[in-house]
């Protein structure tokens, strides 16, 4: 096992030196035998613990080979990202490397690293804290998709951060809903989206520029529901299957689902990907979509593994929708959510006081008789509690009133209608 490099994907382990694959339970088996439990190795900080000046908050999530938590100092509230020395796969490393070269050349939807450092027997870096993902508030939206407006726009958002990434030579490799999100309100980036996790990119470019040669085999990377055909068919990725990706994602932010979302072979979630070329593939993928999302496909399916992808004229196409459509870019989606919630909760807010205030009215005027107030309190509650309770039969009372009232006026019909007749009887009878 020694010398041998561990890349952990959606759902198995890879051995990158051979392009092999290998049984995921035999593998954390061999892992387990090397290097222990890898949930117990895991780096676990309490709340309250201090890491240099950084303090814990609590802790926002964990992967298989490291966490996440929430920490503050006087500056501020922040990301922390620990990661065990003795873990199989250094993903942070490359996480730290690629947001170096990334700040160097002003990118423009990347978190910022504030600290990095080792303590005792981990790893870690202190970057932005940010908001939700685009995979969470896709989930929470109605239909579980966004308006067009807003899936465009941000579409274009996450388009710009992979040519930042490519720009610099890396290859993301695991484009997902899951690694991008939103600001935080507190700073005013609902707006703005950031792309995260670098620990499956790969430098695509020698130190010269010049691209790398595809290996004759490379290992399945990233997450299934999301990855490019090339991926399914182990070949070397280059930037347009980074594009692919990201339209998949741009596809389910717009119509809330992918067509390949229930099946669980992956060869044949690949199959479909690929027949996603013919007509009736592609409508049932691009169905309920703006056709420029099928002229995009063309676009990235029309450039080979050298080229650089066309990103203006996917931008245009993008903008080209938008306008055709009429679609609304701003406010988001998630900002009309926050001002509704807002809404509803003022609304609620009178109508409880309203609510207290007539409340306040009654219970006054009980108060107001002293000395025995509490007790004749007390009493008007327990009246008013009886004809709460009598509230709920009152209509039918109303009715049986209603039916005697009317057996009644019946009756003294009736004895109206005898009367009559007896007065009849005493008149004198005609001759005729």
């Amino acid at each position: 096992m020694e010398g041998v490099e561990f890349v952990y994907t959606h759902s198995f382990i890879i051995l990158i030196d051979c392009g092999c694959w290998i049984d995921v339970t035999l593998l954390l088996h061999l892992c387990e035998r090397k290097f222990g439990n890898m949930a117990d190795q895991l780096v676990q900080l309490d709340q309250g613990k201090k890491v240099e000046r950084w303090t814990i908050e609590k802790k926002l999530g964990e992967g298989a080979f490291g966490a996440v938590y929430k920490v503050s100092d006087k500056t501020g509230t922040y990301a922390l990202k620990v990661e065990g020395v003795n873990e199989p796969i250094q993903l942070l490393k490359m996480e730290v490397f690629v947001l170096n070269e990334l700040s160097k050349a002003g990118g423009r939807h990347f978190c910022k690293i504030e600290d990095k450092g080792r303590v005792d027997n981990f790893n870690y870096v202190v970057m932005t804290f940010v908001g939700k993902s685009l995979h969470d508030l896709r989930l929470a939206a109605p239909g579980k998709k966004f308006t067009v407006g807003t899936a465009i726009s941000i579409g274009i958002q996450c388009l710009e951060a992979l040519e930042d990434l490519h720009g610099i030579g890396y290859l993301h490799r695991d484009v997902k809903p899951a690694n991008y999100t939103i600001g935080r309100a507190e700073l005013k980036e609902v707006r703005k989206v950031y792309v995260l996790d670098f620990g499956m990119a790969r430098k695509f470019v020698h130190e010269d520029g010049t691209i790398k040669k595809p290996r004759s085999v490379a290992g399945f990377r990233g997450t299934v529901k999301y990855a490019p055909v090339a991926c399914h068919a182990q070949r070397e990725m280059c930037r347009l299957d980074d594009l692919e990706s990201w339209l998949y994602q741009q596809v389910e932010f717009t119509k809330g689902a992918l067509p390949w979302r229930n099946l669980k072979d992956m060869d044949e979630i690949g199959r479909f990907k690929k027949s996603c070329r013919g007509d009736i593939a592609m409508k049932q993928l691009f169905g309920g979509c703006p056709r420029e999302y099928i002229d995009i496909m063309r676009t990235i399916d029309g450039g080979r593994f050298f080229d650089e992808p066309n990103y203006p004229r996917v931008y245009s196409l993008l903008r080209t929708a938008m306008k055709n459509l009429n679609a609304q870019e701003y406010p988001y989606d998630w900002e009309r959510w926050e001002e509704e919630q807002k809404r509803r909760d003022e609304e609620k807010k009178k109508a409880d006081a309203a609510a207290a205030a007539v409340g306040g009215e009654k219970g006054g005027a009980a108060d107001g008789k002293s000395p025995g107030a509490g007790a004749a309190g007390a009493g008007a509650k327990k009246e008013g509690d009886k004809k709460e309770e009598k509230t709920g039969i009152v209509e039918n009372e109303k009715t049986n009133d209603i039916n005697d009232k009317n057996e009644k006026t019946q009756d003294e019909g009736k004895e109206k209608e005898k009367k009559d007749d007896k007065e009849k009887e005493k008149k004198p009878k005609s001759k005729f």
